[in-house]
């Protein structure tokens, strides 16, 4: 298993360094088509030849300056790798509904998503930051990059957080590329109480590290229990004691006229991620 077509949403100058040096690695890894996209955002305001309209086409101006410069800085990143890298700069008609679903519609397409974590201090966070929706609206297992620190080598020592469910399910295996790759591996189970024993009398843990193993993956298995703690702070607290610099976990939440109502655990890491987070939905 290979991811053979990677996608990197490089859309804020300042994040692009952090982002391409998870989503090259990766690449690299699996000798695959790396694709940087960049939108043009929309900003439409006031009516058609008023000076809303003058400054919405100042305002593109500068995004496709930003994405030359990004693109200058792609494919330097790319040289001398042995992932081939593609450039692609899109700029959705104004009737299309907006920068978040163009990037939707490219992910459709590829193995691998990777994005910045949103940052809630940047002044277009709100419209060009979405990786929650990118998990759980693509269809397509999404790598989300901490704002804070760098990961050149992401996937060494890899996390999973598992509770046999279908989410987590399509996680595991949707990162079978980065765990199959690994030094070292841990399945952990959150708070397991009853609800870990299948039909068989196995914990459903048990049954994935032996399919993991057919894989070729080392891994161990392992329980927590909070005490007291939100899931999402004991996840990040068994993260720092690992040593991981990969998490994989399932992405909870559903869609209501575009808000979205995350599970806790998922709120929490997609707030205070510490390492590279990889999320299907």
């Amino acid at each position: 298993m290979a991811y053979k077509t990677i996608l990197v949403h490089l859309n804020d100058e300042r994040r692009v360094g952090q982002l391409i040096d998870v989503a090259a690695h990766i690449a690299d890894l699996n000798e695959a088509h790396l694709i940087g996209l960049y939108v043009v955002p929309s900003l439409l305001v006031g009516s058609v030849g008023g000076v809303g309209s003058r400054l919405a086409q100042s305002g593109r101006t500068a995004f496709k300056e930003e994405a030359k410069r990004i693109e200058a800085a792609f494919y330097e990143a790319m040289k001398g790798r042995a992932g081939v890298g593609e450039w692609r700069l899109i700029e959705p008609p104004r009737d299309h509904p907006g920068t978040a679903e163009a990037v939707i519609e490219q992910a459709r397409s590829v193995d691998l998503v990777v994005a910045n974590q949103a940052d809630s201090d940047w002044e277009y966070s709100l419209l060009l930051d979405f990786p929650e929706r990118l998990a759980l609206e693509s269809g397509r297992p999404t790598l989300i990059v901490p704002n804070a620190g760098r990961f050149p080598r992401v996937g060494q020592r890899a996390m999973v957080a598992w509770n046999g469910k279908r989410e987590a399910t399509r996680a595991v295996f949707d990162a079978m590329p980065l765990l199959q790759n690994a030094e070292a591996v841990r399945v952990l189970w959150v708070n397991p109480g009853e609800k870990a024993a299948n039909t068989m009398g196995r914990t459903p843990g048990e049954d994935l590290a032996a399919t993991l193993a057919r894989q070729g993956v080392k891994c161990e298995l392992s329980s927590s229990v909070t005490a007291g703690l939100e899931v999402g702070d004991d996840l990040l607290s068994r993260l720092a004691d690992f040593g991981a610099d990969l998490l994989v976990m399932g992405c909870y939440g559903h869609s209501r006229l575009r808000e979205f109502v995350m599970g806790g655990a998922t709120r929490e890491i997609l707030r205070h991620m510490t390492v590279p987070v990889l999320m299907s939905h």
